[in-house]
């Protein structure tokens, strides 16, 4: 069985499709447990050649599916106490308001997520910070000062319970 997706390439509204078989759900599965992973490795669970996983891999990347690799950090190991979801609500949803929190949040570093969501908020941030002062800090003279922001609310997490940045994968064939 195959499951085709439909993938936005860059905004540009091109329609591209792929399809991804078992032996793709295979190589992401993998390297969403070990992104460390040699190609040899892969190929072994893929059940491809070194060769035709290589290949693989490199068409999962160029497709979009496969849009980075990267290091888990210890955020207590190096100083970050604090992680706290941010509900941000805008003043007003002109467009121009809308665009300009969203270019206002980008360079600030502290901000690791920002979603646009449904409800009460507009939008969710995850944030880190080493401290409550620093966390104040930040709301206080970063975020409240931002003339398009209407109300901010705060939530400080006491304790992670389930942190995972895998995908399911289980509804693909």
């Amino acid at each position: 069985m195959h499951i085709f997706f439909v993938h936005m390439m860059n905004y540009d509204r091109i329609l591209h499709i792929m399809e991804l078989d078992a032996t793709d759900i295979r190589i992401l599965s993998h390297l969403q447990l070990d992104a460390r992973a040699s190609n040899a490795e892969i190929a072994e669970i893929a059940l491809l050649s070194a060769s035709q996983c290589h290949r693989r891999v490199k068409r999962l990347e160029e497709e979009g599916f496969i849009t980075g690799y990267h290091a888990e950090i210890d955020a207590a190991r190096v100083g970050l106490d604090i992680n706290a979801f941010v509900h941000v609500t805008l003043g007003t949803h002109e467009e121009n308001r809308v665009k300009a929190f969203v270019e206002a949040i980008e360079p600030i570093e502290d901000i690791q997520e920002c979603y646009s969501i449904t409800g009460d908020a507009d939008y969710i941030l995850r944030v880190s910070m080493p401290n409550l002062t620093s966390f104040s800090e930040f709301i206080m003279h970063q975020l409240m000062p931002l003339p398009m922001v209407g109300n901010v609310k705060s939530y400080i997490a006491m304790e992670s319970v389930r942190n995972s940045n895998q995908l399911p994968l289980t509804h693909l064939p």
